[in-house]
């Protein structure tokens, strides 16, 4: 991951948290009070959208992770005859 890459994820990171506050300050109360039932469902909409681009960034990142894992394996292997 570039640092472009990295801040998006971050900023990705962030809005998912600030979703998942919003909701957990939400009561059924506030569900009933007009516009509100719209608001809920944009925020979750929102939430699990941002979830799915955390997850496919950490996803991303594994790969990386475990592409130079043996990569490195192997030359450490070559050099040594294991």
């Amino acid at each position: 991951m570039n640092e472009i890459e990295i801040e998006a994820a971050l900023a990705t990171l962030r809005t998912l948290c600030a979703r998942v506050e919003m909701l957990r300050h939400l009561d059924y109360g506030d569900l009933l009070l007009p516009g509100q039932q719209k608001h809920y469902e944009q925020t979750l909409e929102d939430a699990y959208a941002a979830l799915a681009q955390v997850e496919t960034a950490l996803d991303t990142l594994g790969q990386e992770l475990e592409y130079q894992h043996q990569r490195l394996d192997e030359m450490r292997d070559q050099r040594t005859g294991g």
